[in-house]
């Protein structure tokens, strides 16, 4: 089952993380792969790994959205926080697809997936059939299945925010 939240969070929250997101505030750290070994790229930034806060720094904005996202799924505990930014290639590019948590982990059926998109663009979000094309304030919600995300054409850069929520 997957969930499209419209308008998710408060103006003035969603103000704060576009200014973090959309400026040059926030440091970008390169990546020559989006999820496997085929030559992809992207910007990204870490808030939390493994359950733990990378970065205390630009941490509070994103720290916010998580009581937001309570009151969608009830969730124990928070395993990745993920900022990705993806440029304009000028043609869209379709990532491979992929799960983020192993399906062999044993435990990967216990997380739901969530993916804010921070700017509107023509970059989608595929889960399965249904592609979801990114509007600023909208968050996707979805069981740990295959799925994939593909590069804009229409802006400079496509902006979203990947969470792995670990349910009970």
């Amino acid at each position: 089952m997957t969930d499209v939240y419209q308008n998710f969070l408060p103006k003035q929250h969603f103000s704060d993380l576009q200014r973090l997101f959309m400026t040059n505030i926030l440091p970008w750290h390169y990546s020559d792969r989006v999820v496997s070994t085929q030559r992809h790229f992207m910007f990204g930034h870490t808030f939390m790994e493994d359950g733990q806060i990378v970065n205390p720094t630009y941490f509070e904005p994103v720290r916010g959205m998580l009581l937001q996202l309570q009151q969608k799924v009830k969730f124990i505990g928070v395993s990745r926080i993920r900022a990705v930014m993806y440029t304009n290639q000028g043609k869209e590019i379709k990532h491979p697809t992929h799960v983020d948590i192993p399906l062999d982990s044993g435990v990967s059926d216990k997380f739901r997936i969530a993916v804010f998109h921070v700017n509107t663009c023509n970059g989608k979000t595929v889960i399965g059939d249904k592609e979801i094309e990114s509007q600023q304030n909208q968050l996707i919600l979805f069981k740990n299945v295959p799925h994939y995300g593909t590069v804009q054409t229409d802006t400079d850069t496509r902006v979203v925010i990947n969470f792995s929520l670990r349910i009970e």
